[in-house]
């Protein structure tokens, strides 16, 4: 078993609830000139677990800060931490949810899709109106792939771009992607998923509950998450587990599940870990987008084993290979017994076929074809 990444050892105390409620208390009296800032300039950024002589938070997963508001209240805004040494493709973006200034509103999005096609190629397609607002925001708008859409309307003249796993399949290179996200569109990272498909199942479910449970693999300075399970732990039956650690609302969860048997393979060990983060008390940096494997590494000091590359291509096979496994078996078990009797009847498998093949491909089979896994580029066979 590799060895689980563990923070460098710090001089300073470990960052723990009671350092973060004493720096609350601290900072919530009057402060006076020479002391850390003055009470008419900006005020002064705690950092949770600073002291004199060290004045730099122990890594833990994340970093944090005390902020203090006009108001005089202080809030805690975390950052991701990466692991330094970890490998930035061992993980791919699988969800992503961007805000930033859109004021001109519906008149904007024709030259905002121009702009997008200029930047992420055409794989997405055009947009549809819903007909209907999304969290939110008055309007949104389906693009023809990859189950992604787009919102504008209220929201302080702001706009919405989501793309979930199957669109960010789609971006065919992600240092251009990012790079008009955050120069152009002055974007905010409000949603991160960053996955990991462990083919071979080396740290799968029980593995996770277990660094949970004895090994303190997913506490954060000092803290442990609170966790959860789905599925039978009691008598697994194939139907497939997922293990929970934190929560959606608390901006950062940590979803372990047998992704395989989800899927319908109930002998496959193929498990994934996805990281989610959201941008509540929490500024997700860009470098997610480049460097994945990096962060969802440095999440938590069990998941340093994270290092293998990641391959989108790999993992739509995979995908792939197991649904058509799964939908033969629930049509021999449905109705093999069926075309046997029309092969007696028909006389040949060609006229079996011919009564009853339809066109079309199972939704369980139309998957996102990354760029690069085609010669001519594109993503979906009826793109431009």
């Amino acid at each position: 078993m590799e060895t689980p990444y563990l923070p460098p050892r710090s001089t300073q105390p470990e960052c723990s609830s009671a350092d973060a409620d004493a720096a609350l208390r601290a900072e919530r009296q009057p402060r006076t000139e020479g002391a850390g800032g003055s009470a008419e300039g900006t005020p002064r950024t705690i950092i949770w677990g600073e002291s004199a002589d060290s004045p730099t938070p122990q890594p833990c997963g994340e970093s944090y800060r005390l902020v203090v508001g006009s108001d005089g209240r202080s809030h805690a805004i975390a950052t991701p931490l990466p692991k330094p040494d970890g490998i930035p493709s061992a993980a791919l973006t699988d969800y992503l949810n961007l805000t930033f200034p859109f004021p001109q509103g519906r008149a904007g999005i024709p030259a905002f899709l121009a702009e997008l096609h200029g930047h992420l190629g055409l794989y997405l397609g055009g947009l549809t109106d819903r007909r209907r607002g999304l969290h939110g925001w008055l309007e949104s708008f389906a693009f023809d792939r990859g189950g992604a859409l787009f919102a504008v309307g209220g929201q302080r003249g702001t706009a919405l771009l989501s793309l979930p796993g199957d669109a960010c399949k789609l971006i065919p290179d992600w240092l251009i992607a990012t790079e008009w996200f955050r120069n152009a569109l002055k974007a905010k990272i409000t949603r991160w998923d960053g996955a990991v498909d462990d083919f071979e199942g080396t740290h799968p479910v029980d593995w996770a509950a277990d660094q949970y449970t004895h090994h303190k693999g997913f506490n954060a300075g000092g803290n442990r998450p609170k966790c959860n399970q789905a599925g039978n732990w009691i008598e697994p039956d194939g139907s497939g587990r997922t293990f929970y650690v934190g929560k959606r609302k608390n901006g950062k969860l940590m979803r372990i599940y047998e992704k395989g048997k989800q899927l319908g393979d109930e002998n496959s060990p193929w498990v994934r870990w996805e990281l989610e983060l959201h941008g509540t008390d929490r500024v997700i940096p860009f470098e997610v987008l480049l460097e994945p494997g990096k962060y969802v590494a440095g999440a938590y000091p069990c998941t340093g084993w994270i290092q293998e590359e990641q391959c989108r291509v790999r993992t739509i096979q995979k995908t792939a290979e197991v649904s058509y496994e799964h939908l033969t078996h629930c049509a021999r078990q449905g109705y093999g017994q069926h075309f046997a009797v029309m092969l007696a009847v028909e006389g040949s498998a060609d006229k079996v076929m011919a009564k009853v093949m339809r066109d079309g491909i199972p939704k369980r089979l139309r998957l996102p074809i990354p760029p690069e896994a085609r010669e001519d580029g594109r993503a979906h066979p009826d793109t431009p």
